[in-house]
């Protein structure tokens, strides 16, 4: 069940070969999986601080697509291939006993076109920006891209041309809001219990959505790190 999208490739086997190629109508995709959970990582704690490990730096956990996950599909839901909420906030605080703080990855400089958000595949039940331009209805998530219809074909600004990756416009005061707010997703996870934020291409992100990201992260953690 974990395996729900039919572009999904489950292993069962470590050494199975990886699809690099993809198919004719995706193209490569990035969809193998392997295994692998926030549970298993809190069984190897003790390990991980025997060599003198203090932080673990995670890639994006958020579920997503892809077995990279910098396509998020929604920042408000761990993966469920990976595990749960309570599975992450298990693991901060089995992790904190072992002298080790876990950093997530913030990807807010685009998201997943199979989101909540973009909606692109119409896989969530949420009214996205795609919907929005397609049937001329309100979604809260439109004025986060630049979309647009042009002959009836959707045309969109995506991160270095990656159709899967629509640009997310970070200065937009709700999309800021939803991420660096009061109750946004930087405070859903710190109150959690994970340590900090490593930023994705921190480099292109605007200077003043850092600057609220930052004030909101050291609000709610003074020792939290930020780093890109």
């Amino acid at each position: 069940s974990l395996c729900n999208y039919p572009e999904r490739i489950c292993h069962s086997d470590w050494n199975e070969p990886v699809d690099y190629k993809g198919t004719p109508e995706t193209g490569y995709i990035a969809c193998d999986f392997f295994g692998g959970s926030l549970a298993g990582i809190i069984e190897k704690l003790s390990y991980l601080e025997e060599f003198g490990v203090d932080a673990i730096y995670l890639n994006p956990v958020f579920k997503a697509r892809s077995n990279h996950r910098y396509d998020t599909g929604d920042y408000e839901e761990i993966d469920p291939i990976l595990g749960d909420t309570e599975d992450m906030k298990a693991l901060c605080q089995e992790a904190k006993k072992h002298g080790i703080r876990i950093i997530l990855d913030g990807v807010f400089s685009h998201t997943g076109a199979d989101s909540r958000y973009f909606n692109l595949l119409e896989r969530y039940e949420e009214i996205g920006a795609v919907q929005a331009v397609k049937q001329n209805i309100y979604s809260p998530y439109s004025s986060w891209y630049d979309l647009k219809l042009i002959d009836g074909e959707l045309a969109y600004d995506s991160w270095w041309g990656f159709e899967e990756l629509p640009n997310i416009k970070e200065q937009d005061l709700s999309y800021q809001d939803y991420i660096t707010g009061e109750e946004g997703i930087l405070k859903k996870w710190l109150d959690l219990g994970i340590s900090g934020w490593r930023l994705d291409v921190s480099d292109e992100l605007p200077d003043s959505f850092i600057r609220a990201l930052r004030k909101r992260v050291s609000q709610e953690n003074p020792d939290a790190v930020v780093m890109g």
